[in-house]
């Protein structure tokens, strides 16, 4: 089994510091740059999530219609949503929010890649 724990390594600058897992390379500001985009996705899906999650019980306590009222079959506005709106809206919700975090990992793939190929250069060069 290979080893798996990082290795710090130094450029030749010696102003930056790169890990390195296996053939994968990173920047300290690359991870954070990256990790700062993850914060700010979350945190938004979060806070959409809240905001519509809240807005079901806002809504019977604020709009009669919304609870009271039969619209189809006798289900009312509430019922309908929550049974079966609101799921579909959780499974957009879930799929939007993997594809855009898949797209800052490749994000950081690419970073990566191009740290080294910077360093592959630089090897080169000396």
């Amino acid at each position: 089994m290979p080893d798996t724990k990082p290795q710090v390594i130094s450029t030749v600058s010696g102003d930056d510091t790169y890990i390195r897992h296996g053939d994968h390379t990173d920047t300290i500001e690359s991870v954070d740059l990256v990790f700062r985009a993850q914060r700010k996705l979350s945190f938004t899906y979060g806070a959409i999530f809240f905001a519509v999650t809240l807005a079901i019980p806002a809504a019977s306590v604020w709009w009669e219609g919304w609870y009271a009222v039969p619209i189809w079959g006798g289900f009312t506005a509430n019922y309908l949503f929550v049974a079966l709106l609101y799921f579909v809206f959780l499974w957009v919700m879930a799929w939007t929010y993997s594809k855009q975090a898949d797209r800052l990992d490749e994000r950081l793939m690419e970073m990566a890649d191009a740290i080294t190929a910077k360093d592959m250069k630089e090897v080169e060069g000396q």
